[in-house]
């Protein structure tokens, strides 16, 4: 209305319309976007209604040419919902890769749990389902261990098939494994492997943990985490909050204790850093020790390549004009198969340089 007060698109939906388009133009995947009402209405900003266009579509779909203009809104929203879905099988592909590695260093069930508890039954068995499909070509030798003969990843196995089964009821912890001898500070998790028995449960429950992080990116998706990178204040990260990311990251840890020494040293930390120009971005991760996989682990993440997936729980201000970003790890892994960006999905590594604003409607 002539006169009327125009709205600004809130924080949270333009994170949302950036993410679902990987930051480009939804018509010609070119970076450097502006957020566009497609019905021209500046007060409707409804996620659906809201396409990310580069300066020249936006142009397009803005200015009317004689009666019309060049680009329709039903053409918008045809490009909008064609360019969205390949961004989501693309991201669903990365997250896919990031948990592909030899071996399970950390996870943290009491978050797992909870992330399992905020999906309802529809999103969790439609999740169960994806992850079957995508398991059934991917049994590879890698997958056990050598020694033990244990799972190291979800393969298409029996003990695969029933942690799915098991998620698909809806158990947030497995039921089918009896933990006789629980931590003390967690009567779900097993404690220790010094029996066979033991042993087993142990490693079956990490398995579950796996799959259940596997779920969770199916039914959520998991942010790459470099989508955060861009942000250039702590504002602009409010609306990647409580979102899932995957990563991989080189990381270093500050005092990682073995799981043996949790009631002395119940937390560390581990930390990475990249570049965005002259701006300095770190990646910081809480670990409690009791949830260490073992001695191996600590050691690992002391130093070296990691990825997985956690919650993006915000940021701070940092050097340089940077970010100190902070992610609740939910589960962390060393030894993937893809480490260089030339194994992301085609086109993945799109510039991520945006701008924000709403521009002319």
């Amino acid at each position: 209305m002539p006169g009327s007060q125009r709205k600004a698109i809130p924080q949270a939906v333009q994170s949302a319309v950036l993410v679902g388009n990987r930051h480009a133009c939804c018509v010609c995947q070119q970076p450097r976007v502006q957020l566009h009402h497609i019905d021209g209405n500046p007060n409707n900003n409804d996620p659906a209604n809201i396409a990310a266009l580069c300066l020249t579509h936006h142009d397009m779909a803005s200015m009317v040419i004689g009666l019309t203009k060049k680009l329709q809104p039903d053409q918008v929203r045809h490009y909008k919902a064609t360019w969205e879905a390949t961004c989501a099988r693309d991201i669903w592909a990365l997250s896919r890769e990031r948990f592909t590695f030899h071996y399970c260093v950390y996870k943290n069930p009491p978050r797992i749990r909870e992330a399992l508890m905020s999906l309802s039954m529809r999103e969790r068995r439609q999740a169960v389902a994806r992850i079957r499909d995508a398991l059934i070509d991917e049994q590879d030798p890698k997958d056990r261990d050598e020694i033990w003969g244990y799972n190291l990843a979800p393969a298409t196995t029996e003990a695969t098939h029933v942690a799915l089964t098991s998620l698909f009821h809806g158990e947030d912890a497995p039921s089918y494994l009896p933990v006789k001898h629980p931590h003390p500070e967690d009567p779900y998790y097993p404690f220790g492997m010094s029996t066979q028995e033991a042993m087993t449960t142990f490693h079956h429950y990490d398995l579950w943990c796996q799959v259940a992080c596997q779920v969770l990116a199916a039914a959520r998706g998991a942010l790459p985490l470099e989508d955060v990178y861009d942000c250039e204040s702590e504002e602009e990260t409010d609306g990647y909050a409580g979102r899932l990311v995957s990563f991989r990251l080189s990381i270093r840890g500050a005092g990682i204790k073995v799981p043996r020494m949790w009631k002395t040293h119940p937390t560390s930390s581990i930390r990475a850093r990249a570049k965005r120009g002259d701006r300095v971005i770190t990646v910081k991760m809480a670990l409690r020790t009791m949830y260490l996989f073992s001695d191996t682990a600590a050691i690992n993440l002391r130093s070296g390549r990691v990825s997985g997936l956690g919650i993006f729980s915000g940021a701070t201000e940092g050097q340089s004009g940077g970010l100190e970003l902070s992610v609740v790890p939910l589960l962390i892994g060393t030894g993937g198969w893809v480490t260089d960006p030339q194994h992301y999905p085609k086109d993945f590594a799109v510039s991520r340089s945006a701008t924000t604003e709403e521009g002319r409607e």
